[in-house]
């Protein structure tokens, strides 16, 4: 009885197609998914390589960071020098510098939702945002 099939056999044969299909297709999704997660993550961090325009320099100013992520800025006058650390500064820790303007402003909920809503309000009272 060879070409010949049963219903039952044909089932399981386009079951096992389409089980086939939907797993290819969330395995692409789920790939999909974190290639974009990673894509906005990255989006997000410092430009450390290359030129960057700061207004306000007297001077070029040069920042060099070492292997392991030490700044070292070399700069024709202090105030230049200051200017380049403040922007290095921002760069690197624009994160904490949001989040240290955030709590006493008690604007953390905004971030963390329910779970820091009471220091907000505790914070709110004394009206430090500007």
């Amino acid at each position: 009885m060879t070409g010949r099939h049963t219903v039952t056999e044909l089932k399981d044969s386009t079951m096992r197609k389409w089980l086939g299909r939907l797993l290819l297709a969330i395995v692409v999704l789920i790939v999909a998914a974190v290639l974009a997660a990673y894509l906005l993550m990255r989006g997000s961090l410092p430009q450390l390589d290359g030129n960057s325009a700061l207004r306000g320099l007297a001077a070029p100013v040069s920042v060099q960071r070492d292997r392991r992520g030490v700044v070292t800025i070399d700069a024709a006058s202090q105030v230049d020098a200051m200017r380049a650390l403040g922007y290095v500064h921002a760069q690197e820790r624009y994160f904490e510098m949001d989040l240290m303007r955030r709590a006493p402003a008690g604007e953390l909920s905004e971030l963390f939702g329910p779970a820091a809503l009471d220091p907000d309000k505790r914070n709110r009272v004394h009206r430090l945002r500007a």
